[in-house]
C-alpha cells in the first residue's frame, strides 16, 4: 500500500500593472485570488505583491478597464496590461432618484471629478467649485472663515422667494449649509443639473438648479488607508476706497487750494496715519488633517472617515474649526435583496468677527487705538479721565498746537465726522461665537423584484442643532450702558419617506428606463432667544450677569412645512443614437391655501448622438458629438420676504419672527402679541400681521436649452455649448397698497424675471506622463437678468437711508 501527500507551495507574485493604450502605470487596480477573501491593490507605480499557489486565479479589476484573469503558474513574476473597456468608459452620471450614461443624457449637466480638488486649501467644498463649472456663480460676499458663499445657477431667478440650488448628498437634500461640513477628501464627484429639464424631477425643490455630490464608497479588497493633511497662509486683498491716509488727504488739499484746513492740521498731529485694514487684515493659517478607511468584500463594502480643518481667516480674531466623520456601509444580504446606511456627522465652532468690516474700515486713519503719553496732551482731562492704556475715541481731541511752539493749548472740537466709538474695541470687546452641530443620513433597503425592476425604500433626514452668543463688552462703546448678551438657539429637522420602482430594459436596439415614485417629507424648526442688558463690568459673560432682560427681544416660536410629491420619469434610447427623456412631477405643499396646495412641474428633452452615426463612426478626429435640447418647468415655494439672516457677517443674531412666519404661512392672516393702553393701563392683545391670501400659488419657471457636447481625438479634448432663456413668472412679491387697509404691501403673485444667456465649457488633457499630467479647462459664461415686471413696484424706490444716499 502506497500513500502520498502534495502540499502546493505558496509563493510570493509581484508584478506592474499598465494600460494597454499607453504603458502608463495604472495606480489602485484591485487584485483578488478568485473564490477567496484574498486580494490587494497596486500603489502608485502600478507596483503589488501578492502571496499566491500554483492553479490560484487572479482577477484584475479596474473603473475603465475590462477585466482580466491569469492563473498562476511555475512564474514569481506576473506583469498585466489592462485594455481600456468602451462599454465602461461611457460616464456615468447622477440624474436624480437614479443615474445614467452621459451619452445618453439629454439635458445640461455638467460633472466635476474630485481628482486633485482636495488639494486646493478651503474650508468649505463649494468654494473649490469656483471656476469649474460654466453657469455657476459662487462669489464670497463674506470675509469671515467658513463663511458661506453666495451660489446661484443661471442667475437670480425670484423676488421675494430663495433663488439657491439644491443641495444632494448622496440622494439626500440637505440645507446648502452642509456644504461647510463636507470634507472634499471624501467627495467622489459634483454632478451640476442647470436647465429645467434636468431639474424638473426634484420640481420645486430645483427651480433654481442642483447640485449633486456623490460622496466615495467602500471598495472591495482589503481596506485602504489614506491620509491626507495640507497648511497653508491666507492674507485678504485690501481696498484702495479704504486706504486714504490723511496725509494724502492734505497733499490734496494743498493742490487743490493751497492750504491745509485746520482740522486736517489737528488729525495729522495724533501721530496715527494707517488704513484701518492694516489692523484688522491680519491674514491667518488653514490646516486640515483627513484619515479615511475604505475596503469590503462581494457582499460588504464600507467606507470611514474622520477630518478635522482649522481656518484663522483673513479677519483679526475670525476663526473656524470644524471636526467631522462619516459611515458608508453597502451590504448585499442575498441576490435580491440588499440594505445599506450612510451617516455623517460633524461639529463647526465659529469664532465671528464681530462687526460689519465696512462699518470698521471707513474710520478715520488718523484715530490711534489707545491712548498715550503723546496723546493724552491733547485731551482735557476735565472732560475725559482717562490714562494711558485707555481706547481712543474722536471726541477725547480737543486741545492742539497749531502756531508750532510745541505746547498744546489750543481748541478745537469735532475733527472727526463719525461717531466716537473706537473701532478697535467694538470688534475685540465684542466676542459672538457660532456652534453647530449637524448631521445627515440615510438608511435604505433594495429588493431587485426581478431582471430590471427593482423597489427601493429610502428614510433619509438631516438635523442642525444651533447656539449663537453675542456678548457686547462694556468697553466696546463709548457708554457702559450699551453692553448686552443674546443667547440664540436654533434646532431644525428635516426627513423624506421615498419609495421608488425602477425598471431598466434592453432588447435589440432599444435601451429604456422608467422611474415611478413618490416622497413624503417634513420639516420642523424651532427658534428661541433672550436679551440680557445691564452689565457692569466683563467678568460674567452669560445671560445670568444680566440685571434686565429686554422684553421685545426675547421670544420662542416653532414653526412647520409639509411636502407629499409623485414623480414619473422615461428614458429611451435608440442604438445610441436617438435619445428622449420625459418627466412629471406633482408636488403638494403646506406654505399654499387649499386651491393652489398642488403644482404639476413637466419636462421634456431630445438628443441625437451624430458620432454615432456611420459618415462618423470611424472619425480619427471627432469621438463625440451630441445635439441636444431640452423644455422644462420648475417651481418654487421656498420664500425669504426678509428675514434676517443670521449667518450673515455683520447681521445680528435675531431672526424677525413676522417675516419668518409669513414666509410659512403666507396665505393665512397671522397675528402678532401686541400692547395697547385702554383707561391709562397696558393691555396685552393682537394685532394682525399681514393680509389673508388664499389664491397665492407656486412660482413657475420655464426654460428651453437647446446645447452641443463635443469631444475631439479620442475625448482629449471635450465640451459643451449652451444657449438657455429662463422665463421665471407667478412670482411672489410684496406690492404696495393703500395704508388705509392698515398695511403698506401685501404678498401677491405678479413679479416675472427672466434670464438668458450663453455658456461654454473646453477641457484639454495635455499631458498625461507617469511623474507629470497637465489638464487645462476653460469656462465662459454670459447672463443677462432681466425684470419683466414688477407690478406696481415699477420704478419706485420703496426706501432708503438719509444717512447714507449714496450706497
Amino acid at each position: 500500500m502506497c500513500f502520498s501527500l502534495n502540499a502546493q507551495e505558496v509563493v510570493n507574485i509581484k508584478g506592474q500593472v499598465v494600460s494597454a493604450t499607453d504603458g502608463m502605470a495604472v495606480p489602485g487596480v484591485n487584485i483578488i485570488i478568485v473564490n477567496t477573501t484574498k486580494g490587494t491593490t497596486t500603489d502608485f507605480d502600478g507596483n503589488y505583491q501578492i502571496q499566491a499557489s500554483k492553479g490560484d486565479v487572479l482577477q484584475f479589476s479596474y473603473l475603465g478597464f475590462g477585466t482580466k484573469l491569469i492563473t498562476v503558474g511555475d512564474q514569481t513574476t506576473i506583469n498585466v496590461s489592462l485594455t481600456e473597456d468602451a462599454s465602461v468608459l461611457d460616464e456615468i452620471v447622477v440624474i436624480g432618484y437614479g443615474t445614467q450614461k452621459k451619452s445618453h443624457t439629454t439635458g445640461s449637466i455638467s460633472k466635476v471629478v474630485n481628482d486633485d480638488l482636495g488639494q486646493i486649501a478651503v474650508s468649505r467644498v463649494d468654494d473649490a467649485l469656483v471656476g469649474q463649472v460654466s453657469g455657476v456663480n459662487i462669489q464670497a460676499t463674506d470675509g469671515e472663515a467658513g463663511a458661506a458663499p453666495t451660489i446661484t445657477i443661471r442667475g437670480v431667478g425670484s423676488m421675494a422667494g430663495d433663488s439657491t440650488p439644491l443641495v444632494v448628498v448622496d440622494g439626500v437634500i440637505v440645507d446648502p449649509d452642509f456644504l461647510g461640513s463636507l470634507n472634499m477628501n471624501d467627495v467622489e464627484s459634483f454632478e451640476i443639473l442647470k436647465d429645467a429639464a434636468s431639474a424638473a424631477i426634484y420640481g420645486s425643490k430645483g427651480s433654481n438648479g442642483i447640485i449633486m455630490i456623490t460622496m466615495k464608497s467602500g471598495l472591495e479588497g482589503k481596506t485602504r488607508i489614506t491620509y491626507s493633511t495640507y497648511t497653508g497662509f491666507k492674507e485678504a486683498r485690501k481696498s484702495d476706497a479704504y486706504g486714504y491716509t490723511t496725509q494724502e488727504w492734505a497733499d490734496q488739499q494743498m493742490a487743490d487750494n493751497g492750504e491745509i484746513s485746520i482740522y486736517t492740521q489737528a488729525q495729522l498731529q495724533t501721530g496715527t496715519d494707517r488704513s484701518w485694514q492694516d489692523v484688522f487684515f491680519n491674514g491667518g493659517t488653514i490646516t486640515s488633517h483627513a484619515m479615511s478607511f475604505r475596503g469590503g468584500n462581494k457582499n460588504t463594502k464600507y467606507s470611514a472617515s474622520l477630518n478635522y480643518s482649522d481656518d484663522e481667516g483673513v479677519l483679526l480674531g475670525d476663526n473656524y474649526t470644524k471636526y467631522g466623520a462619516r459611515l458608508k456601509l453597502d451590504n448585499k444580504i442575498n441576490e435580491k435583496f440588499s440594505v445599506g446606511i450612510n451617516l455623517s456627522p460633524s461639529f463647526t465652532e465659529r469664532v465671528r468677527f464681530a462687526e460689519s468690516v465696512h462699518n470698521v474700515a471707513r474710520h478715520q486713519p488718523w484715530l490711534p487705538i489707545y491712548h498715550d503719553e503723546y496723546t493724552l496732551q491733547m485731551v482735557n482731562p476735565e472732560a475725559f479721565p482717562v490714562e494711558a492704556g485707555d481706547y481712543v475715541r474722536q471726541n477725547h481731541f480737543t486741545i492742539f498746537d497749531f502756531n508750532g511752539d510745541g505746547v498744546f493749548d489750543e481748541e478745537l472740537f469735532n475733527i472727526g465726522n463719525s461717531t466716537n466709538q473706537n473701532p478697535f474695541a467694538r470688534v475685540t470687546e465684542r466676542n459672538r461665537m457660532d456652534k453647530k452641530f449637524k448631521m445627515f443620513g440615510s438608511f435604505y433597503g433594495k429588493y431587485k423584484i426581478t431582471k430590471g425592476l427593482r423597489f427601493t425604500r429610502t428614510l433619509s433626514g438631516s438635523i442642525q442643532d444651533t447656539k449663537r452668543t453675542d456678548y457686547m463688552g462694556t468697553l466696546a462703546r463709548e457708554q457702559t450702558t450699551d453692553a448686552y448678551m443674546v443667547e440664540t438657539s436654533q434646532k431644525e429637522q428635516y426627513y423624506i419617506f421615498d419609495n421608488f420602482l425602477n425598471y431598466d430594459v434592453s432588447f435589440g436596439k432599444h435601451e429604456l428606463g422608467v422611474t415611478l415614485g413618490n416622497s413624503i417629507e417634513t420639516r420642523d424648526y424651532f427658534f428661541s432667544t433672550i436679551k440680557g442688558i445691564g452689565y457692569e463690568n466683563d467678568i460674567v459673560q452669560q445671560i445670568s450677569g444680566a440685571t434686565s432682560i429686554v422684553d421685545a427681544e426675547t421670544f420662542g416660536m416653532e414653526w412647520q412645512k409639509r411636502g407629499i410629491s409623485f414623480i414619473s420619469r422615461l428614458n429611451y434610447a435608440y442604438d445610441d443614437k436617438y435619445l428622449m427623456s420625459l418627466s412629471m412631477r406633482r408636488d403638494g405643499s403646506s406654505i399654499f391655501g387649499s386651491d393652489f396646495k398642488y403644482g404639476n412641474f413637466a419636462a421634456a428633452s431630445l438628443g441625437w448622438n451624430v458620432a454615432e452615426e456611420n459618415f462618423l463612426r470611424d472619425s480619427n478626429i471627432i469621438s463625440s458629438l451630441k445635439l441636444r435640447a431640452s423644455y422644462g418647468v420648475t417651481g418654487n415655494d421656498r420664500l425669504n420676504t426678509g428675514s434676517v439672516n443670521p449667518d450673515a457677517q455683520g447681521s445680528t443674531s435675531v431672526l424677525s419672527s413676522e417675516n419668518v412666519l409669513q414666509d410659512y404661512y403666507p396665505h393665512l392672516s397671522l397675528l402678532d402679541l401686541t400692547s395697547y393702553v385702554v383707561d391709562g393701563t397696558i393691555t396685552t392683545g393682537y394685532s394682525p400681521l399681514n393680509l389673508a391670501n388664499p389664491e397665492l400659488k407656486w412660482e413657475r419657471l420655464i426654460e428651453i436649452n437647446p446645447g452641443i457636447d463635443f469631444g475631439f481625438l479620442n475625448n482629449k479634448i471635450t465640451g459643451s455649448v449652451d444657449w438657455y432663456q429662463r422665463k421665471s413668472d407667478q412670482l411672489l412679491l410684496n406690492n404696495p397698497m393703500s395704508s388705509t387697509t392698515g398695511f403698506n404691501s401685501a404678498l401677491v403673485n405678479l413679479g416675472e424675471v427672466k434670464n438668458e444667456g450663453f455658456e461654454f465649457e473646453l477641457r484639454t488633457r495635455n499631458i498625461n506622463k507617469r511623474n507629470f499630467s497637465w489638464q487645462s479647462t476653460v469656462i465662459a459664461t454670459t447672463n443677462e437678468n432681466t425684470l419683466v415686471n414688477f407690478a406696481d413696484s415699477d420704478g419706485q424706490i420703496t426706501s432708503i437711508d438719509p444717512s447714507r444716499p449714496a450706497e
